[in-house]
Parts: structure tokens; sequence; C-alpha cells
């Protein structure tokens, strides 16, 4: 029976502040409800704290990118990287092919010299080639170039080389540097295509890249 008495009497423990500590507690001329009140208070503020931080969580959340459009940005920006690898070894194909044509073009400079001198592009009215040379103005050129190489081949004395030029050779000549002038034109205008194409891709590039490193810094967060 006392058995059962005292167990009666020590039942669990109350979870309320018993009256010593809520002396630790309190300040000054506090009652037992002010401590209370003050520590609800306290609770109250932290509970609005957190709540908070919950709603700037949820709305960074909210403005994080889905997966499937992390995943469309990756392929966007692998595909732009593939192209941008295909355009620049298609621009050094074109710039070896270039300096192909140049080689050429220096060779048949040589052979000039031989034909009419050294100042052969005076003696045959050719002006000085430069970038900007259009095929128009070489076609105006033409006419004359091609009367004064025949005045040359019919002026040059036999001895003076020992190969001899001909008419027919001096057209030959004619045709070939059109043929090289007009290959030169053509190529530095795909050059210039291509690298207005290539700086194109390079920007676009340059913007994925940065897109991606954004959704990657948010997707991090």
């Amino acid at each position: 029976m006392r058995r059962a008495q005292t167990l009666r009497h020590n039942g669990r423990p109350s979870l309320a502040l018993t009256s010593d500590d809520l002396g630790v507690l309190r300040e000054g001329d506090e009652t037992d409800e002010d401590v209370l009140r003050r520590q609800l208070l306290e609770r109250d503020r932290d509970n609005d704290k957190l709540q908070t931080q919950i709603l700037a969580l949820q709305a960074q959340l909210a403005q994080r990118p889905s997966t499937e459009a992390v995943q469309d940005l990756q392929r966007e920006y692998k595909n732009l990287e593939l192209i941008l690898e295909g355009t620049q070894r298609e621009n050094e194909r074109c710039m070896n092919e270039n300096e192909r044509i140049k080689t050429r073009e220096k060779m048949l400079e040589r052979e000039l010299v031989k034909l009419a001198g050294e100042n052969w592009q005076s003696t045959l009215d050719i002006a000085p080639s430069n970038a900007s040379t259009t095929s128009s103005s070489f076609s105006a050129v033409a006419p004359r170039t091609a009367s004064t190489l025949r005045r040359v081949v019919n002026t040059q004395p036999t001895s003076a080389s020992p190969v001899s030029l001909s008419e027919q050779d001096a057209e030959t000549t004619l045709a070939h540097i059109e043929q090289v002038r007009m290959l030169i034109l053509g190529m530095e205008k795909r050059l210039q295509t291509r690298e207005e194409k290539l700086v194109e891709i390079i920007a676009k590039a340059e913007a994925a890249s940065g897109k991606y490193g954004e959704l990657s810094q948010a997707a991090a967060v």
C-alpha cells in the first residue's frame, strides 16, 4: 500500500517552470507571469526570424531553374563548342589555302620578272595588288596590259633571253594572272565571310557560357 501511494504521489515531472526556476530568471520586481510573457515574446521573435528565412529560401527555390532547363543549356553549350571548333578548323584550312595562293602569286611574279624585268608592273601597266582590288578594276586594266605585253614581246630582242614569247604566250599569261587574281579575291571574300560567322559564333558562345555560369551559380545556392 505504501509503495502504491508513493508511486501515486511521484508521478511524471511537470514541464512547467518551478517557482525556483522562475526566481532565477526573474529580473527586478518581475512576477512569474512577466517572466513567462518575456520568454514567450522571445520565442515569437525567434519564430518570426525562422519564418522570414523560410520565405527567403522558398523565393530562391522558386527562381531556381528547372533541371530540364539546365540540361538544355548544357546541350546547347556543347553544341556551340563543337560549332566553334569546326569553324576554327575551317578557318585554319582557309588560311593555309590562302598561304598557298600567295605562294603561287609570288611564283607568278617571279616569272613576270623574268619575262618583263624588275619593273614589270610599270612595264605591263599593272597597279600593285592589294586586298581591296576588285575583279572589275582588274578587267579594266587587262586590255592595256595585253597591248603593253604584246609590245614587250614584239620589241624584245631574241638574244636577250633564251625563251621567246609569242602573243599567244602573252594572252595565256594574262589569263593566268586574271585567274589567280580572281581566285585570291574569292578566297579573301570567303575568309571575310567565315571570319564574320566566327565572330558571331564566338559572341553567341560567350553569351551562352555566361548564362550557363549564372544558372550554375543559382543552382548551387
